[in-house]
C-alpha cells in the first residue's frame, strides 16, 4: 500500500514577525516535531513573510523558519508586504528576503531545483519524493510577471512525470473562485507600482490561463493574502489534459494575535485518492472544525504520472 504524506502550509505570518515571534515559532517547531508521525514531506510558506519587510521582522523570520532546517525541506514565496520599501509593493525589490534567506542556503539541499534570477530566491522550484510519487513545487513571486509564467511553464516541461505543487501569495479568494475571475474582486493587480514594471503582473485566472491548466501535472496549488469568510477558500478546475487542479486559500490573520498560529495540515493517501485538509494551532491547541477548515476531497488521483 503506498504511504500517506503529508504537508504542511504555513499561512500568512506577517504579524507574527512583527509582534508575535514566538507564535511563530510554535508552528515550526510543531512541525519539526511531528515530523515523523506525520510523514511530513514538504513545508510551503504561502508568502507575507513580514508585515514591513523591515530587518527586525525578517530577523523574527529566520529565527523561526530555521527550526525546520536540517529537519524539513520548505519553500517560501513573497507577498506584498514582503517587497518595496517599508512593504509598500512600489518595486520588486527583495534584497532583506534574499540576505536572510539566501539561494546559497538551499542550493546545496537535494530537494532544491534553482531559480529563475541567479542568486534570488524570488521564483524557485523545489523536487522530492513522497507516497511513491515524484513531485515539483513551483514557487513564485507575488502576480508573477509574464516572463516568470514563461519559466515555470519550461520547468514544469522539463520534468514531465512530476505532479506539480503551486506557490505563490495571492491566487485563489475567499469567494472559492481565482482572483480576477470576478469583477468584485478587491486588490486589484494594477493598484500596484509593480504593475508597471517589465512583464506586469498576474492575477489568478491570469496563472491559471497561461500556467497551471497548460500541463497534466498541475495537482495541487497553496496562497493566503485573502481575509475575508475566515480566510479561507477552495477552487477545483479542471486542467486542459482533464486533470483536476484543487487549489486552496488559508490566511488567519485577522484573528487574535495576528491568526493564532493556525497552520494547514494536508494529509495525502495517494491509495485511497483521498486529502484530509485540517487547521491546527499549536499554539491554542485547538482546531477549526469547520467545514471551510476541516475537509475531504475523495476521488483524487495522486498515483505517479
Amino acid at each position: 500500500m503506498t504511504a500517506s504524506f503529508t504537508l504542511a502550509i504555513l499561512p500568512d505570518t506577517q504579524k507574527y514577525s512583527q509582534s508575535y515571534p514566538q507564535i511563530f515559532t510554535s508552528q515550526t517547531r510543531w512541525i519539526a516535531e511531528h515530523k515523523e508521525d506525520l510523514n511530513i514531506a514538504f513545508v510551503l510558506h504561502e508568502g507575507d513573510v513580514t508585515n514591513g519587510n523591515v530587518e527586525y521582522h525578517w530577523e523574527n523570520a529566520k529565527a523561526s523558519m530555521s527550526v525546520l532546517d536540517g529537519v524539513l525541506p520548505y519553500a517560501i514565496v513573497l507577498g506584498n508586504h514582503d517587497m518595496g520599501p517599508g512593504g509598500d509593493c512600489t518595486v520588486r525589490k527583495s534584497h532583506l528576503f534574499n540576505r536572510y534567506f539566501p539561494v546559497s542556503k538551499y542550493e546545496q539541499l537535494s530537494t532544491f531545483g534553482g531559480t529563475f534570477e541567479p542568486n534570488l530566491l524570488d521564483n524557485s522550484f523545489h523536487l522530492f519524493h513522497a507516497g511513491e510519487t515524484e513531485w515539483l513545487v513551483l514557487a513564485l513571486e507575488y502576480l508573477p510577471r509574464d516572463q516568470v509564467l514563461e519559466w515555470a511553464n519550461e520547468i514544469i516541461a522539463t520534468h514531465v512525470g512530476r505532479r506539480v505543487i503551486f506557490l505563490t501569495h495571492s491566487h485563489v479568494c475567499s469567494d472559492n473562485s481565482l482572483h480576477g475571475d470576478r469583477s468584485v474582486h478587491k486588490w486589484n493587480p494594477t493598484d500596484h507600482q509593480i504593475s508597471n514594471e517589465t512583464g506586469g503582473v498576474n492575477n489568478g485566472i491570469d496563472v491559471w490561463n497561461k500556467l497551471l491548466k497548460k500541463h497534466s501535472g498541475t495537482f495541487l496549488s497553496f496562497n493566503g493574502h485573502f481575509t475575508e469568510n475566515g480566510g479561507s477558500g477552495l477552487v477545483s478546475k479542471e486542467g486542459d489534459a482533464g486533470n483536476q487542479v484543487i487549489q486552496m486559500l488559508a490566511n488567519y490573520q485577522l484573528m487574535d494575535n495576528g491568526g493564532n498560529g493556525y497552520l494547514r495540515i494536508v494529509e495525502c493517501a495517494p491509495s485511497k485518492g483521498i486529502i484530509s485538509v485540517s487547521t491546527y494551532s499549536p499554539f491554542l491547541d485547538e482546531y477549526l472544525t469547520d467545514s471551510r477548515n476541516q475537509f475531504t476531497l475523495t476521488g483524487l488521483d495522486l498515483a505517479d504520472l
